[in-house]
């Protein structure tokens, strides 16, 4: 693959397309039905109107990460409905964007640590900015679903479920870190209360 072309394709890699490419791999399908899917799908975590999916679909192509082809239903004769369905290339590149995103943002790391850097330079603000982060975790770790269910869709949502936990687990270690790190310079211990939320 060419720089110009591995350049597009990752400026292509939004959230709405990368969802439009898992579910035209999930069911090869026609626009109209891939909306109302993504729509139940990520419904509350992207929300975005038909046009924008339709963006999405335009993308794909031009990156030959789906193809159109003739759906067998609705349309008519004289004038088919398309259906789009992924290539090779893109399931490829689809299994290669979720190993990224599992693997974390490494610019979005250091988007953070700049922005630390330039807000919080006294003991009691880090401390602060500690226990918001500390409460941010707790508050996703009690939304963590629990799901015994059988067969492979509650596998991998286990498995997501699982990996999202041990990240905020991790976390959590490194919060208790600095919070000593930071009252051992003599700053008082300080949680947040529920005015300062």
């Amino acid at each position: 693959m060419t720089t110009r072309r591995a350049k597009r394709r990752e400026q292509g890699r939004t959230p709405v397309n990368t969802a439009v490419l898992a579910l035209v791999i999930e069911k090869p399908s026609y626009g109209y039905e891939v909306w109302q899917r993504f729509e139940g799908r990520f419904a509350g975590v992207i929300d975005v109107g038909a046009s924008r999916i339709y963006q999405a679909f335009d993308s794909l192509l031009e990156e030959g990460l789906i193809e159109q082809v003739l759906g067998a239903e609705g349309g008519s004769r004289r004038q088919p409905r398309p259906c789009y369905r992924a290539t090779a290339d893109g399931t490829r590149t689809h299994r290669a964007w979720l190993a990224e995103e599992l693997r974390g943002d490494p610019l979005r790391l250091e988007l953070n640590r700049r922005l630390l850097a330039v807000g919080a330079d006294d003991a009691p603000t880090l401390l602060e900015v500690v226990d918001r982060y500390e409460q941010a975790c707790l508050d996703e770790m009690a939304t963590l679903p629990t799901d015994a269910r059988p067969g492979m869709s509650a596998m991998r949502d286990r498995l997501l479920a699982e990996e999202r936990r041990l990240v905020l687990e991790a976390r959590m270690k490194w919060i208790l870190f600095a919070r000593r790190q930071l009252e051992a310079t003599g700053t008082p211990p300080r949680r947040l209360s529920a005015e300062s939320s």
